[in-house]
This record gives structure tokens, sequence and C-alpha cells, in this order.
């Protein structure tokens, strides 16, 4: 684990206290711009907020005896973040990552929901893993967390995990992460037994027979560069096969990290003839191409790659036409410096993100790309109603789960890395907009305004 510099250690021990040590019974956020991802519109309000439940908003919100106050006049309010894919590392790799560290950083970020991803170590691929991961998240974290249980036994492609124990369990669905399914029929089984318990199967896609253990675009970059490439074939056929093995199942899909247009148009077609299959890409898809392995970039090394100009295009584009069954997700994988410092095939794949998921999704509406409301629902209201949750809105009734954010100039640099991930690109860049606080269950548990920041 890295050492904390005095404003992280500053900021730990903040989040630490305001969890462990204080609960606030009545919170009165005053005159914010509040939005609304569900209505697309962005409005003033006050909002209210007593036992860890929204009791009040607008016109309804003097309700409370004696609140404390939050002055949000400068500020937008914004339902919390829900993640859809995050790694923390435990149980297993701990010397990498914490879930108690790795939550300080979503916090930090707003989010306040998190998928986790099931290839730790020991994998999660059993009633009891899952209530591990259920227990370390109550000692440890400010998040709520939905597991994701494995697909197979051990990630192994090919013998079916006991589905039905681990979403009684609270397994809230299954993956199989990137590790491959032995063959189509594995796969449609899979899909078989995930529909019969109601779990949402989220799949990768990945022809691993044509990845040929690939590490970037297969194009003109990897070629120059001598880099075994992943052609958008390997991706867009999976998606193919497995919107057609939806079809037969009638699974709940949801298609994970799509980052090529020949994947996209298939699903956008998919929906278009009525197939409900949900789709998410990782944020820091938004940002790059192949270009930038230019010089051997291990920063750079993800799966699946960064592909063309043309990809980034009509990735970005999807968000502008806001279109719906689609989420923003991390895409969160912390490293230590090491596992980048290697001949880049050798190097670890990922990046840390989870810190800057809603600041590069503000870089997003700053660029005219998407509205404030659509892009914000990518990463709330659109999550949720792919997981079936009653959440990712500001409503009377549901749990306080909020993110206060402002317009703020300020520079990602290591010493503001609450991440033990040192494996971040977006290092020195600079960003226009800083998240003041974030509130979960009506607990404030991260405060930046408290911070020397």
């Amino acid at each position: 684990m890295v050492s904390l510099s005095a404003w992280q250690s500053y900021l730990y021990q903040c989040s630490h206290d305001y969890d462990r040590n204080f609960y606030m019974n009545e919170i009165l956020i005053k005159s914010g711009q509040v939005i609304n991802p569900l209505v697309k519109i962005v409005e003033k309000l006050d909002i209210a907020i007593k036992d860890g439940i929204v009791v009040g908003v607008g016109n309804n919100a003097n309700v409370l005896e004696n609140p404390k106050i939050i002055d949000a006049s400068d500020s937008y309010v914004s339902p919390g973040l829900i993640d859809l894919a995050v790694r923390f590392r435990e149980p297993g790799l701990e010397q990498e990552a914490t879930v108690e560290k790795e939550s300080l950083a979503a916090i930090s970020s707003g989010v306040t929901t998190v998928c986790y991803m099931p290839d730790t170590q020991p994998v999660i691929d059993t009633p009891g893993q899952v209530k591990l991961v259920q227990n370390i998240f109550n000692q440890s974290s400010d998040c709520k967390v939905y597991p994701l249980a494995a697909l197979t036994r051990n990630l192994n492609g090919d013998q079916l995990s006991s589905m039905m124990e681990l979403r009684q369990a609270g397994a809230i669905g299954v993956t199989n992460c990137l590790y491959p399914m032995k063959t189509p029929l594995v796969l449609r089984r899979a899909m078989e037994y995930a529909a019969g318990q109601d779990l949402i199967f989220f799949y990768q896609p990945l022809n691993h027979s044509l990845s040929n253990n690939g590490c970037a675009h297969e194009g003109k970059v990897a070629t120059r560069l001598g880099l075994t490439g992943i052609p958008s074939a390997a991706e867009a056929s999976a998606v193919a096969e497995a919107i057609e093995l939806m079809k037969l199942t009638n699974v709940k899909l949801h298609l994970c990290r799509i980052s090529s247009f020949d994947s996209l148009s298939l699903i956008l077609d998919a929906q278009k003839s009525g197939l409900d299959i949900s789709f998410d890409i990782a944020i820091h898809q938004l940002f790059f191409t192949e270009e930038s392995l230019n010089g051997y970039n291990t920063m750079a090394h993800v799966q699946p790659p960064y592909r063309t100009e043309e990809d980034l295009t009509k990735l970005r584009d999807a968000l502008e036409i806001g279109r719906n069954n689609m989420a923003i997700c991390s895409d969160h994988q912390p490293h230590n410096q090491d596992a980048k410092k290697a001949p880049f095939p050798e190097t670890q794949s990922g990046i840390s993100t989870i810190q800057l998921l809603l600041p590069l999704l503000l870089e997003i509406v700053n660029d005219g790309i998407s509205d404030l409301p659509s892009a914000i629902s990518k990463v709330t209201y659109d999550p949720a109603k792919i997981l079936g949750l009653n959440s990712g809105i500001i409503k009377e009734g549901l749990d306080a789960d909020i993110c206060i954010f402002r317009k703020n100039k300020w520079k990602f640099t290591i010493d503001k890395n609450l991440s033990s991930g040192e494996n971040s690109p977006f290092f020195g860049k600079e960003f226009n907009n800083q998240v003041e606080k974030t509130i979960c269950r009506g607990k404030i548990v991260f405060d930046t305004n408290e911070s020397n920041l």
C-alpha cells in the first residue's frame, strides 16, 4: 500500500469518523441545482433527509425540526453514482489494494454503490465468498455493494457455479469476467441457468480464438509497434453470438465494456428490434484511441484495447443521443507501478479510474458531447435500472444516496490519488468540476470542504 499524504490522511480520517462515530439524523440540502436523470431536468430545490431517507424535495422539504444545513446554492446535486464494475482486490490481493482504501477513492467521486467483480483470490463462486465480500464492505466501506458471482467454478469456463445458492446469498448477477467459456454450448447452458434464477448475465464479449492473446487493437499502431493485435471482430462476433443466445434463453443480458463501433451497431440494432439488452462502456474508453500506445505506453494497456478514432467518436455519439439501457462504469483496476514496468505485452492490463469517474464524465459534458442530465443518468438511473434497483434518482421514500459537486478547477496529481492504484494515465490532467460532498444512506461519508485542497 502506498503511503498517504497529509491531505489524503485527513480525508481518510474524516471519512472514517463520519461513518463510525457520527450520524446526522436530519440534513437539509438548500438551494442546490438538483439533477433529475429520469426526466432530464435540472432545477433549484431543497432536499430533506431524515434517518437515511429522502423525506422531502422542493416544496415538501420543510419537514425537519433541527437539521444540519448544507448550503448547495453554488453546487449541483445528483443521485449517488452507481458503478457497474470495480475491483478492490479483496479478498486475497490486499498487497495491491483494500476495500477500505478503494472505497475512499470511490466516495470522493460521488460513488455510493458498486458492483464487485468475482475474480478475487479465491474466486467468488460460493455462497460463503459472496457473504465474505458483503461482510468486508459492511466493516470497511461507506459504499453499498452488489457482488457479482462467478459464472463457472473458479472461472474455468466449463463447470457451472451453483447459481441458485449464489443468488440466495446475495449475488445480483453472474459473470466469467474475461475468462473464456469452453464452448458455445456451455455459454448457452449458463444463460439458461441464469435466466431460471433471475440473475443478470454480465458478459464481456470476446472471441478468444480471434483475439490470439493480443494486447492491442489490431491496426496501424499495433503493426508499427510489433504488438499482437485484437481485431474488432473478436468483440463483435462474440456480441452477435450472445444476442442470438439471449433470444434462445430469454436471459437478462448485459454486455460489458463495449469498445468498438461494430459491437455498438449490433447492440443498437438488437435494441431497436425489441430486445431488452443493456450494455456499458468504461469511462476511459471515451478518452483514448490506439494512438495512446505510442512509445509502448503501458498505461494504455487495457482490455478491451483502445481502438480507432472512428470507434471513439461513435462511442461518444451513443452518449450524445442518450441511448437507453446504457451505463458508464469506471472499470476500476488498481495496480502498483511495478505491474506496468515490463515489456508492453507482459504488463498487467487495466487502470485505476474510480476517483475520476464523475470528473471525467463532466469533461464530456463540458466538451458538448452530452447534456448534464443525460450524462448523469449513465452513472445513476440507467445502471440502477439495469440492476433492477429502485434507486439512481432523488425521490421521497428512497435512500439518501447523493453527490454534491461544483465547478472548480483542480489538477489530479499523485499526492491527491486516494487509490492504492498507481496506474493512471490521468496524472497531471486538469479538471473543471470537483465533488464537494457524498452522502450514502443519509450519512455524509465524504466532505472535501474540510480539507485544505
